[in-house]
């Protein structure tokens, strides 16, 4: 069995190791990852490796586990461990097998793992490549390069096209788009709607009212509570703040890891 663990405190990655090697004598640790900039950067990495399950930590250094799970969208099964529970129902909205609380118990951990095997033998083979056909044909649609979209003055609908975007604000229900010429433009969409058409290599949303283009960050700056703030051009009328949540996955996304 291979497994991964994600855990930031090296005092619970070693008592995790342990009791996990108790129990599974033929585990293998695969790798030991201490935040979620290290998970996405293995991740990326190695896409061919195989795991069984991943073993993590929700509450790491650099925000939580769940961005690493949605961000890259892993279909693996994961066992959360915690010292809280209020995540209980995000955890099984991203492959989550099980939810141990901490201080971890090695019966829970087998419990954990039993459980693990049993839902593998449920399915055969036949049964996942039917359940992963019917799956494929809810697939978003493939985000186009260079989206456009619709900007209405008065009588006129004007075509804004996504290379011309610098950066997107929404306030008081409004949706502007400044353009790199710092031309504004009022769109009759959501900022959660452009945002799932935007190709992701190029945007990214910082934050519940910005998405911003990567041709538009002058600079980032360490800002308090472990957050980011951006230097935009054309500039922004308010400190543009990348959330705490966000800052590993923007940094990733700086350097062209998504």
């Amino acid at each position: 069995m291979n497994i991964i663990l994600i855990e930031d405190e090296a005092i619970a990655m070693r008592m995790l190791r342990k009791v996990i090697l108790a129990i599974e004598k033929d585990a293998v640790i695969v790798a030991e990852l201490e935040s979620i900039a290290d998970a996405l950067q293995w991740f990326a990495a190695n896409r061919n490796t195989a795991v069984d399950v991943i073993f993590s930590d929700i509450q790491l250094s650099d925000g939580l586990s769940f961005e690493i799970f949605e961000s890259m969208s892993l279909q693996l099964p994961v066992i959360f461990t915690t010292a809280y529970n209020e995540y209980a129902i995000r955890a099984f909205k991203v492959n989550g097998v099980d939810y141990l609380l901490k201080p971890i118990q090695e019966k829970e951990v087998e419990a954990a793992l039993n459980k693990l095997k049993q839902t593998k033998t449920l399915f055969s083979q036949q049964q996942m490549s039917e359940i992963q056909q019917l799956m494929q044909q809810f697939q978003p649609v493939p985000i186009q390069l260079n989206p456009t979209f619709l900007a209405f003055q008065k009588e006129k609908i004007i075509p804004v096209k996504s290379e011309s975007i610098a950066w997107l604000n929404t306030q008081n229900q409004i949706l502007t788009a400044v353009l790199v010429n710092n031309q504004k433009m009022h769109l009759e969409e959501t900022l959660d709607s452009i945002e799932k058409r935007l190709p992701k290599t190029e945007f990214f949303r910082v934050n519940r009212q910005y998405i911003v283009s990567r041709k538009s960050i002058l600079e980032a700056e360490f800002y308090f509570n472990n957050r980011l703030s951006l230097k935009l051009l054309p500039s922004a009328p308010e400190t543009v703040i990348v959330s705490r949540e966000r800052v590993a996955l923007f940094r990733n996304w700086l350097q062209g890891i998504l």
